[in-house]
């Protein structure tokens, strides 16, 4: 598996004869330069936003649509061409299985041609389900609101990709290609940021958070280290934070626990939120991450995308809400006439 670690892609490394570069796309299939999809607490709609509309409201098609945002974007992933790569990791992944505490709370895919990567970053376990635009969706992933986050980088910028995912010890689970793939980095010590640039320009960071055996949360709770480096108070949304353990920092940022969100898309209580994202109170950064601000994690790896745009930030400082019930409810989603309903599973998801 550490075969995978980094991601190198030359010029004629892949074949040159792929019709277009391989783009993050919006619902209509058009190349976007990045988005972020964030689907309500049950069932399959969800709001969205991307590089060319940066308003987050509610999408016409379904996040499991066979033509919608999602199955485009992975066509690649389906089609598994001769020009093209991928690796999809998940510390959840569709077998049913999960990996060790040693992996990082992570999931995403990562598709990749001679001109561009693809970096597609979300909380849903057991995505993608299957191979093919018609079962890439799982039930499981209808309960809970779910988060995803896309950008297409330039090629030159797979090293970081690679250096990301040695870092947060990704568990990959599906390859395609594998032979365009090899280990050849060696990776920062965490914690560390840096900076990226989509192929339209747009600035992001990424974070590597550090482990801590004594779970310090001033060591391993990423969210410390994106606010310390952002020089930021944060609101964070995770699964089952508690806003009073660990929330209170008195001298450096204030980290605040999204007690509840409301979006075109539906409203829903903390509890019922599978994402993990937090935005800044002031600052123009979003990020998305895979980490929750439980202690359990603090001892073991992840990371998280932030971006710079102010449409962004505001978009997700409107949603939030700091208070709310501070229920964990456990209410039933219908996940379709082949699923039962499933009540929330209580532990760590």
């Amino acid at each position: 598996m550490d075969v995978l670690w980094m991601i190198v892609l030359t010029t004629g490394l892949l074949g040159s004869h792929c019709e277009g570069a391989i783009s993050c796309k919006n619902e209509i299939g058009g190349d976007v330069d990045w988005f972020i999809l964030y689907k309500n607490k049950c069932g399959v709609d969800y709001v969205y936003t991307d590089s060319k509309d940066q308003n987050l409201k509610k999408n016409n098609k379904p996040v499991n649509n066979q033509a919608g945002v999602l199955a485009h974007t992975l066509n690649p992933y389906f089609e598994k061409s001769s020009d093209s790569a991928f690796i999809a990791y998940s510390d959840q992944p569709p077998n049913g299985k999960t990996a060790s505490s040693t992996y990082g709370h992570s999931k995403g895919v990562v598709m990749m041609d001679k001109d561009n990567v693809v970096w597609l970053l979300h909380s849903t376990p057991r995505f993608p389900a299957g191979d093919k635009s018609t079962n890439f969706y799982p039930d499981s992933g209808k309960t809970n609101a779910q988060i995803f986050m896309c950008v297409t980088l330039k090629s030159t910028e797979s090293a970081q990709i690679a250096q990301h995912l040695k870092g947060i010890n990704a568990y990959i689970f599906d390859k395609h290609n594998p032979e365009k793939l090899r280990d050849s980095s060696t990776a920062p010590q965490p914690p560390y940021h840096e900076d990226l640039k989509s192929a339209g320009g747009q600035q992001f960071t990424r974070f590597v958070k550090q482990i801590s055996g004594t779970r310090d949360p001033e060591e391993g709770d990423l969210y410390v280290t994106i606010a310390d480096t952002l020089r930021s108070n944060l609101y964070i949304q995770t699964w089952h934070s508690k806003p009073e353990d660990p929330n209170k920092r008195p001298k450096k940022y204030q980290l605040v626990t999204i007690m509840s969100v409301k979006t075109a898309a539906g409203s829903w209580e903390h509890g019922s939120d599978h994402s993990k994202w937090c935005v800044s109170d002031s600052k123009d950064w979003m990020c998305v991450g895979d980490s929750n601000r439980e202690p359990s994690q603090f001892e073991r790896p992840g990371g998280a995308l932030c971006i710079n745009s102010k449409p962004v930030a505001d978009e997700f400082r409107q949603i939030k809400s700091i208070t709310g019930s501070n229920t964990d409810s456990n209410t039933d989603c219908d996940t379709g006439p082949s699923s039962s309903k499933r009540k929330r599973v209580g532990s760590l998801s």
